[in-house]
């Protein structure tokens, strides 16, 4: 696999970044594979009509996990939000979002974290014509502010993976990377380039971060990653050389300052990255087959490893997914885990996570917001 340095050009922008600143007992039973587990039965959600196919998220909190989604109206209360039960039913009621009205148009690509208690937001806003980055932080008692970030590529409404959220923690803020408009290219290219921006985000202000990013020819899903890790975070860009679509992943380090950028899984869709033993790794779709690839934090070696045939493994307290040396160990309640899954139990689109006691996928179908629910039976999960 070949490897980029960090030249001049990565350093100025990877550093201008750096300077914006109880288990159960019982024997397990032998692991099944992911995809012979069989469906579980629908809950519906909601019935009404969505902003778009892609305007809702599942996101994990410390009690479990919660649904939002964009309804199609674009007065005030637009967003709702539903904590999710052990079975993926509604637990309680749903409610609606303190958020101002919207102006533009269509919700689509919507993200969600949490930092602390404190629910972060992005999505991009869609007209006839133009479409705009646009997050916020829903902090206490205080009235959101919607913050438009700047312009971002007009996509389709189904799309994802052209705008991404994450926390970061330690700093109480949120990191928005998104993608824009036609750039001015680095270097001479035969096609125009496209900008991706960074801004980092507190409850009412958004802060400008690093240098724009320019590329060619990105790719029209999944075009942006993000992730965190301790001391680091990681970015990435899905573009095409050719006919294969190659995701570059950069990994900045604040202390000591190092910056590395490396092509990964070459010829691959992105469909995202999974935390893995507090290592982000790159998940994506490889001809039909899912492949996995640590992103690499200093000078080691990388390696792909499939991840197309994930054996389960769990007890009332966790489950495990292993093939290889790719191994997640669901715990808390976390949420992304959508590209590990197999797309029978994760149809295009839609949102999955582990509640703390079991796998919740959520997606829209025949015009309903749905979730399917699955928990540990005889060492392996099987549906609710």
């Amino acid at each position: 696999m070949r490897q980029v340095t960090t030249k001049l050009g990565l350093a100025r922008l990877a550093f201008s970044l750096l300077a914006c600143d109880k288990f159960s007992s019982k024997p397990a039973a032998p692991a099944a594979s992911a995809a012979s587990v069989p469906l579980g039965a629908p809950h519906v959600i909601a019935s009404e009509a969505l902003s778009s196919p892609s305007a809702f998220e599942l996101v994990a909190h410390a009690d479990g996990l919660a649904l939002l989604w964009a309804t199609s109206k674009q007065g005030s209360g637009w967003l709702e939000q539903a904590d999710l039960a052990q079975d993926g039913a509604v637990r309680g009621t749903a409610r609606s979002l303190p958020v101002p009205a919207r102006t533009l148009g269509k919700v689509l690509d919507l993200s969600a974290t949490f930092v602390g208690e404190e629910l972060g937001l992005a999505w991009v806003e869609q007209g006839k014509d133009e479409a705009r980055a646009v997050a916020t932080l829903l902090a206490g008692a205080a009235p959101p502010v919607l913050l438009d970030l700047g312009p971002a590529a007009l996509s389709a409404a189904s799309a994802r993976g052209n705008i991404a959220i994450v926390a970061e923690q330690e700093r109480r803020r949120t990191l928005v990377m998104w993608r824009g408009l036609e750039a001015p290219c680095v270097e001479p290219q035969a096609a125009p380039c496209v900008g991706f921006t960074f801004r980092r985000v507190r409850a009412g202000v958004a802060e400008t971060s690093g240098l724009p990013l320019s590329v060619p020819v990105p790719c029209a899903s999944h075009s942006v990653e993000l992730a965190v890790s301790a001391g680091r975070f990681h970015y990435g860009v899905c573009t095409r050389e050719g006919a294969d679509p190659v995701t570059t992943m950069f990994s900045i380090q604040y202390e000591p300052e190092y910056a590395r950028a490396e092509p990964l899984l070459k010829g691959c869709l992105p469909l995202g990255t999974v935390d893995v033993a507090g290592q982000p790794w790159l998940v994506a779709d490889c001809h039909g087959k899912r492949r996995a690839v640590p992103v690499p934090l200093s000078d080691e070696k990388v390696q792909p490893e499939y991840v197309d045939a994930l054996a389960i493994t769990c007890t009332a307290e966790h489950a495990e997914l292993r093939q290889g040396r790719f191994v997640v160990t669901l715990r808390e309640p976390r949420a992304d885990l959508q590209a590990i899954l197999p797309a029978k139990f994760v149809p295009t689109g839609a949102r999955a996570g582990w509640s703390g006691k079991s796998l919740l996928v959520a997606y829209w179908a025949s015009s309903r917001l749905e979730t399917r629910a699955y928990a540990c039976r005889g060492g392996t999960l099987q549906p609710l």
